[in-house]
């Protein structure tokens, strides 16, 4: 039986496909961890050091194992990255044994063209004068296209209304009864991952299907598709980037409605049933329409959102009165869609299918609204707007949120409060199971109801259905271990761990700067301190920079500050798709790119076009956020400190995350800032500080220079 050790490591077939091959200790000692992992079917953790070459390192063993293997990734760009380049060496380096494999990619299915949706906008012609330009895009390439996968559409923007207005979701499917059916690219996507031994999909996908097998959930669209599950059966599933999980898992495994979804749901059905020539059904449509709005814009107001992407709990008072009267219009008039699209129903499964989605989003936002206002008068840390956290064991903490429909990661992190001062006496109440929210973005107001802890239920639907789950990722421990990660994620005991360092020399090619001279970020002159360092340390590298915020505001106005005064190019996040920015960046050599939580993770710049990495602050998430403070409860009632056990953990996370953009290969080299004193002035500093990889220590801006010169990244060369 061929083993990862004949196939990976000196004068193995890997080493000759390699160009440049170089031994890896720790890829070899991941490998045979993940072989017996799948072999003996136990669950394993790994935290693989950048360059350990991780990818390689679960593949292989997977390909060989014998069984059909789930690999779920952090991104789409990793998906299409394994699928691309890493495959097709595994398929190279496995042939000479003998072994065959074969391989399907699985996205969500917002990223494939409806083929139904396309005809019915080409046929209506409604709103085609907004759409014009990028649905002659769309129309030109569905005919040559092999899988409809909108990252075939290079020049499609990432907020193209014309790909929103035809792409696949679980809202619109119909599924056998659909006329495209059998050419449908959804159905030609399921086929072959049927036949496939090895299944890449991402977090976002993996969650939705096991959200459908359980029962836990619908998912963010609201509704579940009209099959039991979206991924063929497995026996194994290997997770990439998986400190990601928890976040993911919150998403699909709680309920949620927006204004959004609302707007959705009016378009298509007008398209569709104008379509049938029920074009009497335009007044019903703006009915929904008018009264979507009006409850949701005083929603907004009576909850107090503030600022766009900032979570509010959603509580009994902000349901009272004149906002509840205006949430029944809205529910009456949804209901009055349902009731007449089921009385057509039988003239097409189009129009079916618009009867249950409005009777989907009914009962979404009758449970999510009825929900809240139960829970009225129950007063949880996630009512209290007073919630903060201390490291010395205070009441609330932080968490992170993540969603699929807004492509994004996480939610904002905190941009204004100090984490470092509480004196709140715990709650005596038992905790709630879920809690119930109220999110305002630049253009969708959202509503939801999320499980505060997520590690029992994926115990029981993942770690004891599934013989065998590696998790990885480059920052997956804190501490030296793994209890916060199994802790969140409810693995099972017989859990395996192993630490992989990177192969990479830190100490000498990367030098760690943390700017113990500015003001604390809690400080009103703290931004504008910041700006004036980044200033001082892109001038030293002449470009090549990452500026990463902890909050849209932050990075909206650095970048203000760094287009005014720079000669270098800059580029902002959301100017441009992700690829398009990375590719230009990479091109120009010298530009600074201005970015949050989305280029924090997941972003591989190799070579000298990346030579500084800048973080304003630590990484902690908004301390008001419902979910923040239930789960901060949570450990505090069970005894346990939140602060030490759950916002610091996670911090640490992130900001190896941040430090890792650096370092993508042997030859970089560079300078990683962080402008945040407290990793310094802070108890808890020397815990995140103790969880980065070993760079070398820069106290000041001489140090910080000094290290500069010695590496010789000022000639744009490296030494």
């Amino acid at each position: 039986m061929v083993q990862v050790r004949d196939v990976m490591g000196p004068g193995s077939a890997l080493s000759r496909a390699l160009g440049g091959y170089e031994a890896r200790e720790g890829q070899l000692r991941m490998a045979t961890a993940v072989e017996s992992a799948l072999a003996s079917e136990h669950p394993l953790f790994v935290e693989a050091g950048t360059g350990t070459g991780k990818t390689l390192a679960y593949l292989i063993p997977a390909a060989l194992s014998g069984k059909k293997v789930v690999i779920s990734t952090g991104t789409r760009a990793l998906q299409d990255q394994i699928v691309g380049k890493d495959l097709p060496l595994v398929a190279q380096v496995l042939a000479p044994h003998g072994i065959r494999f074969r391989s399907a990619m699985m996205k969500g299915l917002s990223n494939y063209l409806c083929k139904r949706r396309f005809e019915e906008l080409r046929q209506t012609d409604a709103d085609r004068f907004v759409l014009d330009t990028d649905l002659v895009h769309i129309e030109r390439w569905v005919p040559t296209s092999p899988t409809g996968d909108r990252v075939e559409l290079s020049m499609l923007p990432d907020d193209s209304r014309a790909w929103y207005a035809v792409q696949s979701s679980t809202d619109t499917r119909i599924g056998k009864g659909c006329a495209y059916n059998d050419t449908c690219f959804v159905t030609q996507m399921k086929r072959e991952a049927e036949e496939a031994d090895l299944v890449i999909v991402n977090h976002h996908l993996f969650f939705a299907d096991l959200a459908l097998r359980r029962g836990l959930g619908r998912g963010p669209g609201g509704r579940r598709p009209d099959m039991a599950s979206v991924i063929p059966a497995y026996d194994a599933v290997i997770f990439d980037e998986a400190h990601q999980l928890e976040d993911v898992a919150t998403t699909f495994f709680g309920i949620r409605a927006s204004s959004a979804r609302i707007d959705a749901l009016v378009r298509d059905a007008y398209r569709t049933l104008a379509a049938a020539g029920r074009g009497e059904a335009r007044g019903m449509l703006d009915r929904i329409e008018h009264a979507s709005d009006a409850f949701f814009r005083a929603l907004v107001k009576r909850a107090g959102t503030g600022a766009a992407e900032t979570r509010r709990p959603l509580a009994h008072a902000d349901l009272d009165g004149p906002t509840y009267e205006l949430f029944g219009k809205l529910l009456a008039h949804v209901d009055a869609l349902a009731t007449y699209a089921d009385a057509f129903a039988r003239e097409g499964e189009p129009i079916a299918l618009i009867a249950r989605r409005a009777a989907d989003l009914k009962r979404d936002l009758t449970q999510i609204v009825e929900g809240a206002r139960a829970a009225g008068g129950k007063r949880n840390s996630a009512d209290d707007p007073r919630a903060r956290f201390t490291e010395e064991g205070g009441a609330a903490s932080r968490a992170r949120f993540t969603e699929e429909e807004a492509h994004s990661s996480h939610a904002p992190f905190s941009d204004e409060q100090d984490p470092d001062a509480l004196d709140e006496e715990p709650d005596d109440e038992e905790p709630p199971m879920n809690v119930a929210w109220v999110e305002a973005r630049d253009k969708s107001v959202v509503i939801g109801s999320s499980p505060v802890h997520v590690g029992g239920t994926l115990r029981g639907a993942l770690f004891d259905r599934v013989s065998a789950v590696v998790c990885t990722s480059a920052t997956l421990a804190t501490a030296g271990g793994f209890h916060f990660a199994k802790a969140r994620l409810g693995a099972t005991a017989n859990a395996q761990e192993l630490i992989v360092a990177s192969p990479f020399d830190y100490a000498a090619r990367a030098g760690f700067y943390v700017a113990k001279d500015l003001p604390d970020p809690s400080q009103p002159g703290f931004e504008a301190a910041a700006a004036e360092r980044i200033l001082e340390l892109v001038e030293m590298t002449k470009g090549g920079a990452f500026v990463l915020a902890t909050s849209n505001r932050a990075m909206r106005n650095l970048c203000a500050i760094l287009r005014s005064r720079l000669r270098e190019p800059v580029l902002l996040q959301g100017e441009a798709p992700k690829h398009l920015l990375l590719e230009r960046f990479r091109q120009l050599g010298n530009a600074v790119l201005v970015a949050t939580m989305s280029f924090w993770e997941g972003v591989d710049v190799p070579g000298h076009a990346l030579r500084l990495v800048i973080l304003d602050k630590i990484p902690f998430a908004v301390p008001t956020d419902p979910l923040v403070a239930s789960r901060s409860a949570e450990v505090e009632r069970q005894g346990g400190n939140p602060f030490a056990q759950y916002s610091v953990p996670a911090a640490a996370i992130l900001l190896k995350q941040g430090f890792g953009r650096l370092l993508r290969t042997r030859k970089d080299g560079g300078v990683i800032a962080l402008l945040d004193r407290r990793a310094t002035t802070r108890g808890y500093g020397r815990m995140l500080l103790a969880s980065l990889p070993p760079a070398k220590r820069l106290g000041n801006m001489d140090d910080v220079r000094a290290f500069w010169r010695e590496l010789g990244l000022d000639l744009g060369t490296l030494v």
